[in-house]
């Protein structure tokens, strides 16, 4: 399993962000997402929410509950008839991959 700092710094990395541009994002101080890292600290429920929304995967995905990677779309704020919209999308897509 591979440990929370772990994950983080590797999801950070791969969106392109710095620790700074992270902790702007959400709120918290540079060395927190540095403490976070190297786990010395771990954050709190809210924080892990939103590492979780700013980097496009599951809470469970950062702590390691779920292995599998499952990109995570943050539709706050969209209408319920804009959300049942991407789900038509989504399942174009996958009946076109099933063939």
């Amino acid at each position: 399993m591979i440990p929370f700092g772990e994950r983080l710094q590797k999801l950070r990395s791969e969106k392109g962000l710095s620790q700074a541009q992270l902790s702007t994002r959400l709120g918290v101080s540079a060395s927190q997402i540095a403490n976070y890292e190297m786990e010395r600290r771990f954050p709190s429920l809210q924080t892990l929410i939103d590492i979780s929304r700013v980097l496009g995967v599951s809470t469970d995905y950062l702590l390691g509950i779920d292995s599998g990677f499952q990109e995570q779309i943050d539709i706050s704020g969209l209408s319920s008839a804009e959300i049942e919209s991407l789900r038509s999308v989504i399942a174009c897509f996958r009946n076109a991959h099933s063939k």
